[in-house]
């Protein structure tokens, strides 16, 4: 893979966060901040230090011994830096949701990061002559917004969610038992299919990581397809695993060993999911500086 350095990004290439390995001295520091917090509203340290992993954990690909901890989305674009209030300030920079809502961030301090091992860049294999001017500005309508929060809610949801997107993820078994193998299915479809519709009018509540570089890919004309549902080889189901009841076994569909696979212009919810996408391809890496 080609390590890259700042000079090869274009507007619109996306970068996926690896992030270190977990830690759970940093953890239990991160809980001694939220006891020491006097503001309860503020006592997300630990909660946020877990979310980082709970995405990868939840979403761990395919990648099996070559698994990475990606926990983390972000675009790169050519931005105002005054937002539309003052003289412009144009520069290129990482424009991503954090918890002070969306901000702009610099290559050399990211790559200097604590969390930061790799950043993985993947750039888009339909740009047109007016891809990064569409992007560009795009993501400058969002940068613009100052009212525009990152939602918590939306990312811990998310991240649960993810085990659905396996049909050996834990809460896809779950649903199995309960509903047999069709009606889980179904289900994971019902639901993803409630998440896009809510997302198609309610953009700003629905901005995290992930969402925010979809959301601006999709307004912008270039709206990524994902893979809604996939199975992921390299997790045995339990030998013991038995299916106690099937109540939709009237819906009759071909007979696979796989989950349908779906490519829709959806939510994409994990930043695995846009390095997955058959319309964005890998062009290398930026190593961080430790």
């Amino acid at each position: 893979m080609k390590k890259l350095a700042e000079s090869d990004l274009q507007s619109g290439d996306i970068l996926i966060f690896e992030n270190q390995d977990f830690n759970l001295i940093k953890l239990l520091d991160e809980l001694r901040q939220d006891f020491d917090e006097a503001d309860l509203a503020k006592k997300t340290h630990a909660a946020f230090y877990l979310l980082l992993y709970l995405i990868p954990w939840f979403d761990p690909g395919c990648e099996g011994g070559n698994y990475r901890n990606i926990y983390h989305a972000a675009i790169w674009a050519g931005v105002d830096l005054s937002r539309g209030k003052g003289e412009p300030d144009l520069a290129s920079k990482i424009v991503q949701a954090s918890r002070k809502g969306i901000v702009t961030a610099d290559i050399p301090s990211t790559l200097k990061e604590d969390t930061v091992k790799n950043v993985y860049v993947y750039r888009s294999r339909f740009a047109d002559n007016v891809f990064q001017e569409k992007i560009n500005a795009t993501t400058q309508q969002f940068l613009n917004d100052s009212s525009i929060p990152y939602a918590y809610e939306t990312a811990w949801m998310l991240a649960v969610i993810c085990s659905l997107r396996y049909s050996d993820g834990q809460l896809h078994k779950i649903l199995v038992e309960k509903l047999g193998k069709e009606g889980a299915d179904l289900m994971v479809i019902f639901i993803r299919q409630l998440i896009n519709k809510y997302a198609k009018t309610h953009q700003k509540h629905m901005v995290a990581c992930t969402t925010l570089v979809a959301m601006i890919y999709e307004n912008a004309g270039y709206a990524l397809h994902v893979d809604a549902l996939k199975q992921n080889p390299n997790i045995e189901m339990p030998a013991d695993f038995q299916l106690k009841t099937d109540l939709f076994s009237f819906y009759k569909r071909s007979k696979t060993n796989e989950l349908p696979k779906i490519e829709v212009t959806e939510t994409v919810i994990t930043p695995r999911q846009l390095a997955e996408s058959p319309d964005v391809t890998l062009v290398g890496y930026l190593a961080a500086v430790k």
